[in-house]
């Protein structure tokens, strides 16, 4: 649905120039709930920006629902906006429309007939939750009204692709997880592909397929959700994981550093998917006839899966050790030597 082949986009001139999209390549799969987060400045919102074509790549390819953006006319990016929906940060809501209004105004520009747009409208209305609403005005609405508003709009004119620029961070924790459920929800019903431009990790974990991690205009890390999470290589990826890890753990996130008493070796254990509900350490603990003591434990979930972290105190090194790391590669625990633990 979407591919971009080494797109990049500078603004500026001479010294002053800056490369906000750098050489970037991505493939957004047809029906894909496709996650890109960074820190601000990464180049997250330039890069949605040459998506719905607001802005032209200085060089590379970009493709969105088969029309090739990077060389397409005005009016041909006029009209493939009609299939390109996009939801802001801060709504961007017409303060002088009711809510049926403000759904309604792209399909006026569409010139769509006001029967279709009334019956769409209602529709509208109804997918998103805000029956009952349709005549107030958004200074009547909340935050998360608000967003439902741009929601429908978004989806007026039947879009293929829906790019959400920072679409939940205006909003508090539990708006929040409402909005993303109910994108969830359109992408299952409707099979629509969306993009969501972020700086939490909670939205990608929450919601999305796949990920990509944007730094300084590169894209520096990409793949499954899951993946990502269990097994973060980037360093700026490891960073949004430990600060939602820690988030999520109501004392802290674990640190290693101050496991006093752990003796052996410390492992950290990472489990994605069925493999959290199954045995396998009490597996691995009768096999070697190792007391394995566990140390800190936690599950989390992403969209699809589930993965499993575990910290556990080993009394084994060498041969020993390398064997035990072997049985556990074998059936696709991912495993990291904390502390100590010579392997031979």
């Amino acid at each position: 649905m979407i591919s971009l082949n080494r797109a990049t986009k500078s603004f500026g001139q001479g010294d002053a120039r800056i490369t906000a999209v750098d050489h970037v390549d991505l493939s957004v799969e047809r029906g894909q709930i496709f996650g890109v987060i960074g820190h601000s400045g990464a180049g997250k919102s330039t890069l949605i920006r040459l998506l719905n074509g607001l802005e032209r790549a200085d060089s590379g390819e970009i493709s969105v629902a088969g029309l090739d953006l990077s060389h397409a006319s005005e009016a041909a990016l006029r009209k493939a906006r009609l299939k390109i929906g996009m939801i802001f940060q801060h709504f961007n809501l017409l303060w002088s429309r009711t809510v049926a209004q403000n759904i309604a105004f792209a399909l006026e520009i569409a010139g769509v007939d006001r029967a279709t747009t009334k019956a769409r409208v209602t529709e509208l209305v109804g997918l998103v939750g805000l029956e009952g609403r349709e005549d107030a005005y958004p200074s009547q609405l909340s935050g998360g009204q608000k967003q439902r508003v741009g929601i429908a709009r978004a989806l007026a004119n039947h879009p293929d692709v829906l790019l959400c620029d920072e679409a939940t961070s205006a909003l508090d924790p539990e708006t929040t997880d409402a909005i993303l459920d109910l994108l969830s929800d359109i992408n299952r019903r409707l099979g629509l592909t969306i993009v969501l431009i972020t700086h939490e990790m909670h939205v990608v974990r929450r919601i999305c397929d796949q990920v990509a991690v944007m730094e300084a205009g590169k894209v520096v890390e990409t793949g499954p959700a899951k993946a990502v999470f269990a097994q973060p290589q980037a360093e700026v990826t490891k960073r949004f994981v430990r600060q939602i890890t820690s988030a999520d753990t109501v004392d802290g996130a674990f640190d290693p550093a101050l496991a006093g008493g752990v003796e052996g070796t410390l492992i950290k254990l990472i489990y994605v998917g069925p493999l959290a509900r199954q045995p396998v350490l009490a597996d691995a603990i009768r096999q070697f006839d190792l007391p394995i003591n566990i140390v800190h434990g936690r599950v989390s979930r992403t969209r699809d899966a589930a993965i499993g972290e575990l910290y556990v105190e080993v009394p084994a090194e060498g041969a020993a050790l390398d064997a035990l790391l072997a049985y556990l590669a074998e059936r696709d625990i991912v495993s990291e030597i904390v502390r100590g633990g010579a392997q031979s």
